[in-house]
């Protein structure tokens, strides 16, 4: 255990709050404290963790990349299907975003954004779920991605969650495998 004499007399020790932890006996939450922190979860305010980042990577006013974001769960929103599984919404950014574009995608589990090559840098900022590239590399809600001018690749959907992330990019070549017919 860590030296009681160094710590202030306000810290608590954390490995002996670790093993008093284990002293307790399991207890689940009150049902309507369960309710309401599983509503809050999958509602709307899911993705508030995120806002100063998507103000930042959007280029725009919290009120208007709010409203953005909303259209996740706004079942009226207009959202394109680029490939079965795939839809995106395109709007746009603030003046700092220059010739890029804004955009929310979705990916349906199991669904691949199809390979391409950037014109330009891609920045994306990964809302929900979790894709894998085509090095084997994870990422899930909370990471960042940078892809840089000329760069390519492609993006699977892995889990059983819907992927949703926030991307801003010039423009997208998308390359067509070679084993299919033209």
């Amino acid at each position: 255990m860590t030296d009681p004499s160094s710590r202030d007399d306000g810290d608590l020790d954390p490995e002996l709050v670790g093993l008093l932890s284990l002293a307790l006996e399991p207890s689940a939450p009150p049902t309507d404290l369960r309710s309401r922190l599983l509503a809050r979860i999958g509602g709307p305010d899911r993705f508030l963790p995120f806002l100063d980042r998507l103000v930042t990577l959007f280029d725009l006013p919290e009120a208007d990349t709010r409203r953005e974001f909303d259209a996740i769960l706004d079942p009226e929103a207009e959202w394109e299907e680029m490939v079965p599984g795939c839809t995106f919404r395109d709007f746009d950014g603030g003046p700092a975003l220059g010739e890029a574009h804004a955009g929310l995608i979705r990916l349906q589990p199991g669904t691949t954004f199809p390979n391409h090559r950037h014109v330009g840098e891609e920045r994306v900022l990964m809302l929900q779920g979790r894709v894998v590239d085509e090095t084997a590399r994870e990422y899930r809600a909370g990471d960042t991605v940078v892809m840089d001018d000329g760069s390519a690749h492609e993006l699977r959907a892995i889990g059983d969650q819907e992927v949703i992330y926030a991307a801003v990019v010039v423009a997208l070549e998308f390359m067509l495998d070679d084993t299919q017919d033209d």
